[in-house]
């Protein structure tokens, strides 16, 4: 239903735009097919820069796969969870798993790497804005919602930091986890039918107690070993996301945004992304960039465009790049001998 929403929020601006503001869209539309298409390289580059850092924090989060097979993971499971109406997200997932499987990764390392490209980003995410924002704050030239945005940062940033330590330095929220799995197993053991051996083998076999255990020791070692790798790979993410939305603007010759008004848009653009319940913040994220380049002057014309352009680099060319990686990974008899 989330995703169903995402979905409908998009149809929604697009419709305003086509029925309210026709005179917009008609004006952004000209003014796109009016750019000579050298134009457009710059465009280019900055989606295959943000491919290849996404691509390097998988990697720098994944020990055991290379920067070609981390692109072909992480664009596969975005198509997935921008594609698919339902469960978009649990198919990326489960596509990401398959693929680490396959190229003989253990699962010890495959939670860690998930549950790392899960909690990693969120601290780089909240940080950008109290980064970009706390000088304002600190003079008294922040709006209320910029004050609200650093404050918000540095309260989720202090707690899960702590929250985090404590987990990776004693066992017990691990073993915790591992009691539940423990009691969860039993459950479906009773409820899976004698007719399904091989599901309800597989389930014997589990050992969640012992998983769990190997999670946590994973997530100590690969932080010990890799979190300054890990760390710079996702400020190279956020880098890549903001070039994205600054070659847009560019592209589409907008007047009257500077620098450093761009990153405080992006950053608290990132906010709203990072609490909406709608996977990649669709319709949320647009809605909100283009007030934010509207409150720092920029015209409703630029903002759309800029807008436009932003999110077809970022939410619809993963779409297409992730379903050709797909087709290409699907044809091939790859396996864990190719990885270097």
């Amino acid at each position: 239903m989330r995703k169903a929403m995402g979905c409908l929020l998009i149809l929604a601006i697009v419709v305003s735009l086509a029925v309210v503001q026709r005179s917009v869209l008609f004006d952004i539309w000209q003014r796109l097919i009016d750019l000579p298409v050298i134009s457009f390289f710059p465009l280019a580059v900055a989606a295959v820069v943000m491919i290849v850092a996404r691509g390097a924090f998988l990697a720098a989060c994944s020990p055991g796969i290379n920067l070609r097979h981390a692109i072909t993971a992480d664009q596969t499971a975005l198509a997935a969870g921008y594609g698919i109406a339902l469960g978009g997200g649990l198919v990326g997932t489960g596509t990401r798993i398959h693929m680490f499987t396959r190229w003989g990764l253990p699962h010890s390392t495959i939670a860690t790497s998930i549950v790392a490209t899960a909690v990693v980003p969120s601290f780089s995410t909240w940080g950008l804005p109290v980064a970009v924002l706390a000088v304002p704050v600190v003079v008294g030239t922040a709006t209320s919602t910029e004050v609200l945005a650093v404050v918000a940062g540095v309260l989720i940033i202090v707690f899960s930091g702590a929250f985090w330590w404590a987990a990776l330095r004693s066992p017990f929220l691990f073993a915790l986890l591992g009691r539940f799995a423990s009691w969860a197993r039993l459950v479906m053991t009773r409820k899976v039918s004698p007719r399904f051996a091989r599901t309800r083998a597989i389930i014997e076999r589990s050992q969640p107690v012992e998983f769990f255990e190997e999670m946590r020791t994973g997530l100590t070692e690969l932080l010990r070993r890799r979190w300054g790798v890990i760390f710079l790979a996702s400020l190279g993410t956020l880098a890549a996301g903001f070039c994205c939305m600054w070659t847009a603007s560019v592209v589409f010759e907008v007047s009257g945004l500077t620098f450093s008004e761009a990153l405080v848009a992006f950053s608290l653009v990132r906010v709203v992304i990072a609490l909406s319940p709608i996977p990649g913040a669709v319709g949320l994220a647009e809605l909100g960039l283009i007030a934010l380049l509207e409150q720092a002057g920029v015209s409703l014309i630029d903002a759309t465009g800029t807008t436009l352009l932003y999110r077809f680099l970022t939410w619809f060319l993963p779409m297409i790049v992730g379903s050709l990686l797909w087709w290409q990974y699907s044809r091939t008899d790859e396996t864990v001998k190719s990885v270097a």
